[in-house]
C-alpha cells in the first residue's frame, strides 16, 4: 500500500462581528455563515501557495463559509473541486447561556475542559468523544478511498484538536504534543501534515 498524505488545515482568520448572536445554536446558522476577514483572505491565499499544497489530489472541507473560503484557493491552484462533508464541521457548542454559566470560575477554557474530559458537553452541544468519532470516521473513509494520494482537509480549531487527540497528548500548558516534541498550536490558518500507511499514522509534522 502506498503512503497517503493528509494535510489537516484550520480555516484562515475569520471576521470579528459584533451584534446579535444565537442563544441556542441548534442550527448554528450564524456561526456557519461567518466569513473570513480581509487579512484572513490574504492569509488563505498565501497558504495555498505553499509548496506542500501545490500538488493536492483531493480536497475536503466542512460546510462552514470560512472553511470553504479557505479551501477555494487550494482548489483553484490545483484545479480540483471542493468536497463538502458536514462531519468536518466545528464542534457544536449548544446553549450559549448555559455555556456562560459553565465557564464561571474555571481554570481552563471550555475547549481545554473538553480536552481533559472526553464526555463533557454543554446543553445541546457535542462532547469531544462525539466530535472525535465523526471526524475519525470521515478521515478513515478518506484514507480507504485515496491510496497513494495527497489530500487536504479544511476544518476548525476544536474539531481538529479533538481529532488529533487520537495521536497526541496534552502537556502541562494544555498544548497538544506529538511524540513529546511536536507542539501543535492550531493558529488560523495552520497546516499539519499526517503521513499514513493505510490507516496507521507514521509521522506528523507542522507545515504552517
Amino acid at each position: 500500500m502506498d503512503k497517503i498524505i493528509i494535510y489537516l488545515i484550520r480555516h484562515s482568520e475569520q471576521l470579528k462581528i459584533n451584534g446579535i448572536k444565537n442563544v441556542v445554536e441548534n442550527e448554528q446558522i450564524n456561526n456557519e455563515k461567518v466569513i473570513l476577514s480581509v487579512l484572513g483572505e490574504k492569509k488563505a491565499e498565501e497558504m495555498a501557495n505553499l509548496y506542500e499544497l501545490c500538488d493536492v489530489d483531493v480536497l475536503w472541507s466542512s460546510n462552514y463559509v470560512r472553511a470553504i473560503s479557505t479551501a477555494k484557493y487550494i482548489a483553484n491552484n490545483n484545479d480540483i473541486e471542493i468536497n463538502i462533508d458536514e462531519n468536518l464541521n466545528e464542534r457544536k457548542l449548544g446553549d450559549l447561556n448555559s455555556l456562560k454559566e459553565l465557564g464561571k470560575n474555571k481554570k481552563y477554557s471550555f475547549t481545554e475542559e473538553q480536552l481533559l474530559d472526553e464526555n463533557l458537553k454543554n446543553v445541546g452541544g457535542e462532547s469531544r468523544l462525539e466530535v472525535s468519532k465523526r471526524m475519525t470516521d470521515v478521515l478513515n473513509k478518506i484514507l480507504c478511498e485515496n491510496n497513494g494520494k495527497k489530500i487536504a482537509i479544511v476544518s476548525h480549531g476544536a474539531a481538529l484538536k479533538f481529532l488529533l487527540m487520537n495521536w497526541c497528548k496534552l502537556n502541562e500548558e494544555m498544548k497538544l504534543v506529538y511524540k513529546d516534541k511536536v507542539i501543535l498550536d492550531l493558529k488560523s490558518p495552520c497546516v499539519i501534515k499526517l503521513e499514513f500507511n493505510g490507516n496507521k499514522l507514521e509521522n506528523l509534522s507542522v507545515i504552517l
